[in-house]
């Protein structure tokens, strides 16, 4: 029934399948947040000149501590002029000496100590020289990016089309509200517009193959991506993936991926378009959607098809034993902080439905395959992904 794809050649896939969408000239404050479709080169250096870094006295060579104040724009032997922070300093300038650590007397400056050459200046292009590639194609627009570029003069950018994402929650439970809320969409659209989906959630749809068709068919006509939440498994209401290569031009293209939780998981081609088919229960979907669905949403804007990112090593508190059925898969554990300090963590062992095991964890680790058992003081990778974790805790 599946015919699991290990994750390094689902990340294959998806950068073979997505093709980058189109892009458009953006000013440069709306491109935060985007990802750049050509390299930005610098038009100039900066700074342009050689530059002061703080608010003092510009001096030359001098074999002493005395000099003369002038106010020219270039200095002679033993000779400083004034200049405040950012203001080119004069030809001839080796050194700035701080305001207030210059005494003033008369037409003299008097400095306390040597100071070596170039203390307290930027030199010409020393932050970009021209023709440098300020920013790479496939790269996101961060604020610190967005920051250089306006310093550098460049108001617009080319950046790839944000894709157009629809979310498809499934479950007649949640039609009839027998099953309460559907709340796995809410968390699933935030993950994809945290990697700069533009996302549309549907409300839940009932367990009927014509109903998701319908829905499926209505969606890629008008949107770049399809998800749908629920339905991916065998049961007798698990009807996602047949609705899907139901359609005219369907391909199915992953049915299950090898990681635990997840490995429900699935991808298919509906006219051209991806539609993701992603497990119901919350660590299964959340699974899903870091490997699958954000990658892909990533690959469209032209960047690498991974979202997730390692935030550092870690050590592990106590001992970590897995006696389940799947230890040939690969296996993602989220981390629960056992001592910020020490930099010590923990693996949570809990059933795919917890939501509370997610919420609880400050990332996840991916466990290879065939590794059933760590022991304390271990060290290992902890990984976080974009829109689910909070930052810096």
């Amino acid at each position: 029934m599946f015919k699991y794809v290990e994750l390094e050649n689902l990340e294959k896939l998806v950068a073979e399948l997505a093709a980058p969408l189109g892009t458009e000239f953006v000013r440069v404050g709306e491109a935060v947040g985007r990802f750049l479709a050509e390299d930005v080169i610098s038009p100039r250096n900066l700074p342009e000149f050689d530059v002061s870094l703080v608010d003092g006295y510009a001096i030359s060579e001098c074999d002493g501590l005395l000099f003369k104040l002038v106010s020219n724009p270039s200095l002679n032997t033993c000779e400083a002029s004034y200049v405040e922070t950012g203001q080119p300093v004069p030809e001839g300038a080796v050194a700035v000496v701080p305001v207030e650590s210059a005494r003033v007397s008369g037409g003299s400056v008097a400095i306390p100590r040597v100071y070596e050459r170039g203390h307290e200046i930027a030199r010409r292009g020393s932050d970009f020289s021209k023709g440098e590639v300020v920013g790479s194609r496939g790269q996101l627009v961060t604020p610190p990016l967005a920051r250089a570029l306006l310093g550098l003069g460049v108001e617009r950018v080319r950046v790839h089309r944000r894709p157009r994402v629809l979310i498809v929650p499934t479950g007649s439970e949640f039609v009839s509200g027998e099953g309460g809320v559907e709340s796995s969409g809410l968390l699933v659209k935030a993950m994809c517009e945290a990697v700069g989906g533009v996302v549309s959630l549907a409300e839940p749809v009932e367990d009927s193959a014509e109903t998701i068709s319908g829905v499926l068919r209505g969606g890629v006509e008008r949107y770049d991506v399809v998800a749908t939440i629920g339905g991916v498994s065998l049961g007798r209401r698990d009807l996602t993936v047949s609705a899907a290569i139901s359609l005219p031009g369907s391909a199915l293209l992953v049915r299950g991926v090898a990681v635990q939780p997840g490995r429900a998981t699935s991808l298919a081609r509906v006219r051209g378009k991806p539609v993701v088919l992603l497990p119901g229960l919350p660590q299964s979907t959340v699974s899903g959607t870091v490997f699958l669905l954000q990658p892909l949403i990533k690959r469209l804007q032209g960047s690498s098809p991974r979202a997730h990112y390692p935030v550092g090593l870690y050590r592990l508190a106590s001992d970590y034993e897995y006696k389940g059925r799947f230890s040939s898969f690969t296996r993602v554990r989220f981390v629960r902080i056992a001592d910020e300090e020490k930099l010590e963590v923990e693996l949570v062992e809990a059933p795919s439905y917890s939501i509370k095991t997610v919420l609880s964890s400050r990332g996840f680790t991916i466990l290879a395959r065939g590794v059933t058992s760590l022991a304390r003081g271990s060290y290992i990778t902890v990984y976080r992904t974009p829109g689910l974790f909070p930052e810096g805790v």
